[in-house]
């Protein structure tokens, strides 16, 4: 059974045709849930309304009466999934057999999250770790040289990224669903929910042959939703030496020479193009 891709979204009506023209590029086949959280822009209901059937094997479009927020969206679209999910944000830009290799790294074992390379998203950050870089010229062409630069070691994370999210169906029916509750609207539900997943003996990885461009703070940003201190209190009121297991990875850095090849080779592609 593919996993189903679910897209919560709220207005940032023109991240819409990027992501939908991408997803129709590598994705076309694979189920989609897009649910619309009341968004106030008219303009972002009348495009999903129109999005072309035939441009998706499977396309499921819902729309909250009310605005519910990012994390009980997400946990709207999960409820109606049997299998594995993978939780998209609508300010993606999804590339190459990103949705494939996120799944075979799914497929190690004990695995709870899977997270793809990006370069807007923390630990998961390209060229530089931990620095929100802007989207890259051609997002395909560093798609390419995530796989030319080597095979995937997939490490282990402290917290997946919730930009682009595998969720496994075990993981979900051991921990459940994501805490909205505590995290409402968004911003610390991922960490909170790795941190679960890993007191359950489950896994977090990072998929290092996947790419996935972020445009960052874009949606949902019209709520004036931004990372901040409560959130990551909360979390740590529940795990405390969560920010000393997200140090010690960024100490570590296991693929600090791979981001170096793959910087390398995106140029060497990059120049390529120009020639």
């Amino acid at each position: 059974m593919p996993a189903v891709i679910i897209i919560p979204i709220y207005n940032a009506y023109a991240r819409l045709e990027p992501l939908f023209t991408a997803l129709a590029r590598t994705a076309a086949e694979i189920p989609v849930i897009a649910i619309n959280d009341a968004s106030p822009d008219q303009r972002v209901g009348d495009y999903l309304q129109a999005l072309d059937s035939e441009r998706f094997a499977s396309l499921r479009l819902l729309e909250n009466p009310v605005n519910q927020g990012f994390v009980a969206t997400v946990n709207r679209g999960i409820q109606m999934c049997d299998g594995d999910v993978i939780i998209l944000n609508q300010d993606t830009v999804v590339t190459g057999n990103w949705y494939q290799n996120m799944l075979r790294a799914g497929e190690l074992g004990q695995v709870a999250t899977v997270t793809p390379l990006t370069n807007n998203g923390e630990i998961a950050s390209l060229p530089e770790i931990c620095v929100n870089h802007p989207l890259p010229e051609q997002p395909e062409l560093m798609a390419r040289a995530c796989v030319l630069a080597g095979q995937p070691g997939y490490p282990e994370i402290p917290t997946a990224v919730g930009f682009c999210m595998l969720i496994k169906r075990a993981c979900i029916d051991a921990i459940g669903l994501l805490d909205a509750g505590h995290y409402g609207h968004g911003y610390g539900e991922e960490n909170d929910y790795s941190c679960r997943a890993r007191a359950a003996g489950l896994r977090n990885l990072l998929c290092d042959d996947a790419y996935v461009g972020h445009v960052g703070n874009q949606s949902f940003q019209d709520l004036g939703l931004r990372p901040n201190a409560e959130a990551l209190q909360k979390v740590l009121a529940r795990y405390p030496d969560y920010m000393q297991r997200v140090r010690a990875f960024i100490e570590h850095d296991p693929l600090r020479e791979k981001r170096l090849r793959i910087d390398a080779i995106y140029r060497q592609l990059l120049s390529n193009e120009y020639v």
